[in-house]
């Protein structure tokens, strides 16, 4: 098998942490270390910090999380590709 990327959760958590730098990513899930997630298709989501704290100001990091756009697994066929709909995106 090709090597896969594990970014270690913030288990137990339910909100995005105060510090952060631009450019980190973090995965946060309300579960608890080893407890089975018995949902649909996870609570685990990806966030990716867009600005850097400064706590010194009183300025908590900027979070924004990843959203995607379907799901697979490894029972189904073949994924699809993916969208090719993207709007480019445009400064304003």
């Amino acid at each position: 098998m090709d090597e896969q990327i594990n970014i270690r959760p913030r288990f137990r958590s339910t909100k995005v942490p105060c510090e952060g730098e631009a450019g980190d990513l973090l995965v946060i899930t309300p579960l608890k270390e080893g407890e089975r997630d018995s949902t649909p298709q996870g609570l685990a989501q990806l966030w990716f910090c867009t600005k850097s704290a400064e706590l010194n100001e009183q300025r908590p990091a900027i979070w924004k999380r990843v959203q995607f756009d379907g799901f697979g697994d490894c029972n189904m066929p073949a994924i699809a590709n993916p969208p090719q709909n993207a709007l480019p995106l445009r400064q304003g």
